[in-house]
């Protein structure tokens, strides 16, 4: 049976994944070259070109002219692509980035709170955003630049990388949602001082190292998002 190429192109992709698991590779190591490639699958060089294109599109490998393919820093550029398409797409709504947000956000600030706890980090950074955020009130765009930065402040100091980097992937979307998040408010009559507040029971939370009330806070703030928002679901625990 004949492969088609783009099966064969699909293939090697594979395959060059697989060795880079293998092998160890870490962001900034060379993959072999294209002709080494070719020879070890058994394909020609222009399926390990096509594989090669394919994995730069999706963040895995970065190229350059004349160099051989090296291993990409991690980034959440294409999840975060793929987010935004389907909201575009009404493949998914508010609704189930607010639900996702609650599911993340509450473990962070509990892993936060107990790294507090242990010993391990301190809510400087969050403060300093929380400040910052209580200094832009008044500002909508850089009230919201404020309000994602104490975002991850917490999620930095949960220090979970797979739930940060997911986060980081909805940063488009979310902002999108925080701008109706705002507006919403507005809308309701209701001052970004009260979202301010929501945020310093979070910090106090983390800061005394109470992970079921930092969790509870961040809960309580989301549920508010979604009464900003017009989501009927979302409702104070």
């Amino acid at each position: 049976m004949t492969i088609g190429r783009t099966t064969l192109s699909h293939h090697v992709v594979q395959e060059i994944i697989e060795e880079i698991k293998e092998r160890g590779l870490r962001a900034g190591d060379e993959i072999p070259a294209e002709g080494e490639l070719a020879e070890r699958h058994g394909v020609n060089r222009l399926a390990v070109r096509e594989a090669i294109r394919t994995l730069v599109a999706r963040g895995v490998l970065v190229s350059s002219q004349g160099k051989r393919a090296r291993v990409a820093i991690p980034s959440p550029t294409v999840l975060e692509q793929i987010l935004e398409f389907r909201l575009s797409q009404d493949a998914m709504s508010f609704q189930d980035l607010l639900e996702t947000r609650r599911v993340i956000e509450a473990e962070l600030a509990r892993r936060a709170a107990d790294r507090v706890a242990a010993g391990e980090g301190t809510v400087d950074e969050a403060v300093r955003a929380l400040e910052a955020m209580r200094g832009a009130i008044g500002d909508r765009e850089a009230f919201i630049s404020t309000d994602l930065a104490f975002h991850r402040a917490v999620a930095d100091l949960a220090s979970s990388e797979l739930f940060s980097f997911i986060l980081a992937a909805m940063n488009g979307i979310l902002l999108d949602a925080r701008r109706a998040s705002y507006e919403g408010r507005a809308q309701r009559g209701g001052g970004q001082e009260a979202t301010v507040q929501a945020h310093q029971l979070i910090v106090d939370a983390i800061a005394a190292g109470d992970g079921d009330r930092a969790a509870e806070a961040m809960t309580g703030h989301l549920a508010e998002t979604g009464h900003d928002l017009g989501l009927e679901k979302a409702r104070r625990s």
